[in-house]
């Protein structure tokens, strides 16, 4: 297996687990009752295909936003190219740092605080479910913004490009559009499952340290080397 092929993976993985996160999920069935707006057919029918609908454009803006920070991220790693054993380094220790805080060995203040552009439109349609996306990705919240971080860190260290970030982009994408494709049954899920998000939390938080090790001692660099 390529050190690509496996970055790629983790970043997939990476935005699954953004999805998942305790401050994300259960604001999930209200972003989703927005988009589904107040349009409802026979059968519920025309309801579920603008909530389909407009659930992709979101997924769109969002992905946008995130493709557009992992250009930035790429530019920076061909700008100090010449330094890249120490950006390794420098990256290796945000990862830690970001999963520390995930995994609550080490609150960071400064993380917890939520901030993102106040979007709030009147009616629900493919424009402002683009927009409403838009505005989601582009603050950094207390769960999504230290696994952004971590990504976006090892893209600017690796040159791994848009590559990570549409991967990541797209490991949130996915259970968001199955989310509007169940989403009559999506509340009972969360109900259900809401109280075991903070132990996943926690437990990706300790997957981040040991990844951020890999990436400042190279071990990754070696692993994909013996799976080779």
């Amino acid at each position: 297996m390529e050190q690509g092929n496996l970055s790629v993976m983790i970043a997939f993985f990476a935005g699954v687990v953004s999805f998942f996160s305790p401050c994300h999920l259960p604001l999930v069935p209200v972003y989703l009752g927005f988009l589904a707006g107040s349009v409802a057919g026979t059968g519920g029918a025309p309801q579920k295909n603008r909530v389909l609908f407009n659930s992709l454009n979101f997924v769109v803006g969002f992905s946008a936003v995130f493709l557009l920070l992992g250009v930035v991220a790429s530019w920076f790693a061909a700008f100090f190219a010449a330094h890249q054993p120490l950006l390794q380094r420098l990256a290796g220790g945000l990862i830690i740092l970001f999963g520390l805080h995930l995994s609550g060995f080490l609150p960071l203040p400064f993380l917890l605080r939520e901030k993102r552009l106040q979007y709030r439109p009147q009616a629900a349609g493919p424009g402002t479910a683009l927009v409403l996306g838009v505005a989601f990705a582009s603050g950094w919240t207390p769960c999504i913004g230290p696994v952004l971080g971590a990504i976006l860190a090892y893209t600017a260290a690796s040159g791994g490009g848009v590559l990570l970030l549409a991967a990541f982009s797209l490991g949130m994408a996915f259970p968001f559009l199955l989310a509007a494709f169940l989403v009559e049954r999506l509340a009972p899920f969360v109900d259900r499952y809401v109280r075991y998000l903070p132990a996943l939390q926690r437990g990706f938080g300790v997957l981040l340290v040991l990844f951020g090790l890999a990436v400042f001692s190279g071990w990754l660099t070696r692993l994909t080397l013996i799976l080779t």
